[in-house]
């Protein structure tokens, strides 16, 4: 299959070196001439341009692997070159604000997004080699409504499994973002606000497992990471809020020394924590 990636970062990079490596025929477009050359030189693509226009009408996928806020300035750009045999999809890990839109501009193409629960905290083409599929979720996430012909979830699923992902998945776009809202963002959020909330000096000759583990995620790509929590803003809050319910809660059997009530909650949470290991 011949394949045009755009945007030539940590997970486009990513991409291109395995479905290279794997046989797809890869191409690429980037914006930075220095991310095209490092791509070129390590064998992750083909050939790159800053213009994407001189490959799609050679591949049969494209996949946008660019902020939110650059998919639909691209799919306006490029539109009048979409063939009704052409697939185009997105790796961003948030869908509902463009993604009619972007399923409109796209026709005669189809477009069907997916995203890949995978990723580093380091930002860049250069950490690409880094990142690993294995174990990791990919979910596809169709617009409600929308008449896809099934081979195109047919090819995103041998994608996916080409890529050695653990759980292959289709979940309405907006149901994803509420879901990613609580099991990524939210869960950034807190690393961020824990590490925030620091006030003491040297810290770190007292930390353990248990805080690296909870701030890894701490260590953010500030812009992409922006976009993404406004862009899924009303399912974050809803989120944010439901987890404040749930601290507050722990707050007040400290408050009121509720021993058997603290208890509980430990109960609840191993259980629940238990559940997801299965």
């Amino acid at each position: 299959m011949k394949v045009l990636i755009v945007g030539l970062g940590l997970i486009g990079g990513a991409y291109a070196k395995k479905l290279t490596e794997l046989g797809y025929e890869v191409y690429g477009v980037n914006h930075r001439q220095k991310a095209i050359d490092f791509a070129v030189e390590n064998n992750y693509i083909i050939e790159g341009s800053t213009d994407a226009r001189k490959y799609i009408p050679l591949v049969d996928m494209i996949i946008i692997a660019t902020y939110p806020s650059h998919i639909i300035n691209f799919l306006n750009e490029n539109k009048d070159m979409f063939r009704d045999d052409l697939l185009i999809t997105d790796v961003t890990g948030v869908k509902s604000n463009y993604i009619v839109e972007a399923t409109k501009l796209s026709k005669p193409a189809t477009y069907l997004a997916h995203h890949p629960m995978a990723g580093r905290e380091k930002k860049g083409i250069e950490y690409a080699s880094e990142v690993s599929f294995n174990n990791a979720n990919f979910i596809i996430t169709p617009v409600n409504g929308f008449n896809y012909k099934e081979k195109y979830f047919d090819i995103l699923k041998k994608l996916g499994s080409d890529l050695k992902f653990k759980n292959i998945s289709i979940l309405d776009s907006d149901s994803h973002d509420f879901m990613i809202g609580y099991t990524s963002q939210l869960a950034h959020a807190i690393a961020v606000s824990l590490v925030n909330s620091d006030t003491k000096e040297n810290t770190k000759l007292f930390i353990g497992d248990s805080y690296r583990d909870l701030t890894r995620i701490a260590m953010i790509n500030e812009v992409m990471w922006s976009e993404l929590f406004f862009e899924n803003k009303k399912y974050l809050l809803e989120n944010i809020n439901n987890f404040m319910s749930q601290l507050n809660k722990l707050k007040e059997t400290l408050e009121n020394n509720n021993p058997d009530g603290l208890k509980e909650l430990f109960i609840n949470s191993t259980k629940i924590r238990k559940e997801m290991e299965k």
